[in-house]
């Protein structure tokens, strides 16, 4: 066997034959077959590249280059039409599945009297029709048919329905183990179905099965069109199906937020009510899907199913023999999911792991119920990522804060991002499997404040982790739609996670009214502090002070977005005030003062700080009552405001912040921790250790 490069091929520029052409073409052809590349007896098919290997590196580019090129020097028209089209074979070969044409290819199943190998017909793909090809998660199921023992000698063959058949491996495989199989899809799919149920007719025969197929869809799931076997002629030599089966088959069928809901409203439609009956389902485990999957075994749930067996496994998908790296553009390796449930009494629970703080000082971990959507605006989030506030430390410390007083269990935690699992019929602003922001405060709605446009100062505000109400470090949460904004793509859930403090110092930021060229002091370099700082800049402030007497946060602040730093002293207010001033040159005084430290001796320096007008926000909580420079503040009349959370607008813009790249968070993130290290991530919070760290959501059973 030789290795070549793609320079050791006929080269454009030297003007080689059509023959040469031809021929190193025919060396590049890649063609299909069986996923674990071999035949039935088990031994390695040949191929061309087994005499003849081709470094892969450049090939595409050559490719490329012989499509484009307009080959004058050949003078045979027909030869470069030939010249053309291989190329463009030869490149789709390399495209992945979706580029190919139509292909048959060989997949060989294992079974308990040996391997059998099924012809498998897949068209050209054209639109969205995917149930055209072949998927892992039906070889995958296909290859697994027999170790669920469901054809046992001397008793009557098994009665099998499969739905979403696809390319019909799955049914064609169960038939072949020996049971009676109606594989059924939609139309635009059937006939290619039917085409492989003739393809494979003989050798099901002799395995002791059999096949019918036909139309079934999902939104119609009371009416099964069966024709005769293998007439792929619609209308032609039809019947209506009217049994129930025992047993019923689906793979890979769940990729819309809507299938959840039409195969399950099938599945009850045609699965018999035999104490025995049994549903096998086998989906890929990707991200994007997880909220179906766990819509789906919700919705099983309900229709009085519960699982039997589950387990995991990983597949190809889609060239590749295992453990190798080719060809993996299309949906290479993922995990897929074996799902069996049977038909019994409703044993299935869904479980939502919940970090709870009992009283001050104890936490443990509690599987609670998963809360319920009960409002037709309600969105069911699973949070994935979830910062640490001073806040939670607090209440985890002390148990309480101010007249909020943990008087019972509680779910701690509220700057969280998660993915959208389930939403209610009114929901129209997010999508099952949305990324989102969560906005943990829920206003009445009803209040004065609420009407005048003031929901944070809501009397009757029901806010995560503050007593009586839960938080979001748990494996789910319910918010009302318009508290669960949806991120865009250029913004991360970590980053997501963060939105709830960066909203704070927006809200901060409206209220100090910065204006463009400011000069604005933020007292405390903590999350909120060097928040207040970028968000500052965004606004169009010019001079930025970070104060801290930590000398770490002030070097990380001016990194961050501080264009000066001061390191407060232990002085009178008047004297740190002075040496502020003088040392960053702030004239007469800065514009815009913003305390988010809540210390007294900050509050303090900061109306000495602040120039004649200016404003002075409170950001940062400290103690019920502090000594106060009220002279001061009277003779320069200054604008003094209070800052409580966010109002309206905060949480949106934060995101558009983030996400016109105007402010950056990500820095801030020092550490992320797993859900079972949730304590220690609190001690760590609580030690100082860090600015800002990420608790993950915990792992959720499919």
């Amino acid at each position: 066997m030789s290795l070549l490069h793609v320079f050791d091929l006929p080269q454009l520029h030297t003007k080689p034959s059509a023959e040469a052409l031809l021929g190193t073409l025919s060396l590049l052809t890649s063609a299909p077959r069986s996923w674990d590349g071999s035949d039935a007896e088990g031994r390695k098919k040949p191929s061309a590249s087994d005499e003849v290997q081709i470094d892969p590196e450049g090939v595409t580019r050559y490719l490329t280059s012989i499509i484009s090129n307009g080959l004058q020097w050949i003078e045979d028209d027909e030869a470069k039409e030939d010249i053309w089209t291989q190329a463009s074979q030869r490149l789709s070969e390399r495209s992945g599945r979706t580029a190919r044409g139509a292909l048959s290819r060989q997949f060989r199943i294992p079974s308990g009297t040996g391997p059998f190998e099924l012809t498998i017909h897949e068209p050209t793909l054209t639109a969205d029709n995917l149930g055209l090809k072949t998927w892992a998660a039906s070889y995958l199921l296909a290859k697994r048919l027999h170790h669920f023992d469901l054809v046992k000698p001397g008793l009557p063959k098994p009665q099998v329905l499969e739905l979403g058949s696809g390319t019909g491996l799955v049914g064609l495989a169960m038939a072949c183990l020996g049971a009676n199989v109606v594989l059924t899809d939609l139309p635009n799919i059937y006939p290619n179905l039917a085409r492989n149920a003739v393809d494979n007719n003989g050798l099901i025969r002799d395995r002791g099965g059999s096949t019918r197929s036909g139309i079934l869809d999902w939104t119609k799931p009371t009416l099964c069109e069966i024709h005769s076997s293998g007439d792929a002629n619609l209308g032609e030599n039809a019947s209506t199906l009217d049994v129930k089966f025992p047993l019923i088959l689906a793979a890979d069928s769940l990729y819309s937020p809507d299938h959840p809901q039409w195969l399950v409203d099938t599945i009850e439609i045609w699965l018999s009510k035999d104490e025995d009956a049994k549903v096998i389902v086998e989906f890929p485990f990707r991200t994007a899907y997880l909220p179906q999957l766990q819509d789906f075994r919700k919705r099983m749930e309900n229709i009085g199913l519960h699982i039997e067996d589950e387990g995991e496994e990983k597949g190809y998908d889609d060239w590749g023999s295992p453990g190798t790296e080719e060809d993996d553009s299309d949906d290479s390796i993922v995990t897929l999911v074996p799902v069996e449930v049977e038909h019994k009494k409703n044993t299935m629970t869904q479980k939502n792991p919940s970090f709870i703080l009992e009283k001050p000082g104890k936490v443990s971990y509690e599987d609670r119920p998963v809360p319920e959507i009960k409002s037709p605006y309600d969105v069911l989030v699973k949070p994935r990522w979830t910062g640490i506030c001073g806040s939670d430390v607090h209440y985890w410390v002390h148990g309480r804060i101010g007249h909020f007083i943990v008087e019972s269990p509680m779910v701690l935690g509220h700057e969280s991002a998660g993915i959208v699992a389930q939403v209610g019929d009114k929901v129209s602003t997010v999508k099952v499997g949305d990324r989102v922001a969560i906005e943990p405060g829920v206003p009445c709605r009803m209040c004065p404040r609420c009407k005048e446009g003031n929901y944070n100062l809501c009397f009757d505000m029901r806010f995560a982790a503050t007593p009586p109400y839960d938080g979001t470090l748990a494996g789910y949460y319910v918010v009302p739609e318009d508290h669960a904004l949806k991120l865009p793509e250029n913004v991360t859930l970590e980053e997501g996670a963060l939105m709830e403090p960066t909203a704070v110092a927006v809200h901060i930021a409206k209220q100090a009214s910065i204006k463009p060229g400011a000069s604005v002091v933020v007292f405390g370099a903590g999350p909120v502090g060097l928040l207040c700082c970028t968000v500052a800049k965004a606004f169009g402030a010019k001079k930025i002070v970070t104060v801290d007497i930590n000398e770490e946060r002030l070097k990380f602040a001016l990194k961050f977005a501080a264009t000066h730093a001061f390191t407060s002293a232990r002085v009178s207010a008047e004297e740190n005030a002075k040496k502020m001033i003088e040392e960053c040159e702030l004239g007469p005084g800065a514009d815009v003062i913003i305390d988010a430290s809540g210390a007294e001796p900050c509050i303090q320096t900061a109306i000495y700080a602040l120039r004649a007008g200016g404003t002075y926000v409170q950001g940062g909580m400290g103690k019920p009552d502090i000594s106060f420079p009220i002279m001061a503040m009277c003779s320069k009349e200054l604008t003094m405001k209070g800052c409580f959370r966010y109002g309206p607008n905060d949480y949106q813009t934060a995101i558009d912040l983030l996400a016109e790249g105007r402010i950056s968070v990500k820095e801030l993130i020092t550490n992320k921790v797993k859900f079972e290290d949730a304590e220690v991530a609190f001690q760590d919070a609580k030690d100082g250790k860090g600015i800002k760290i990420l608790i993950e959501g915990p792992t959720l059973p499919e």
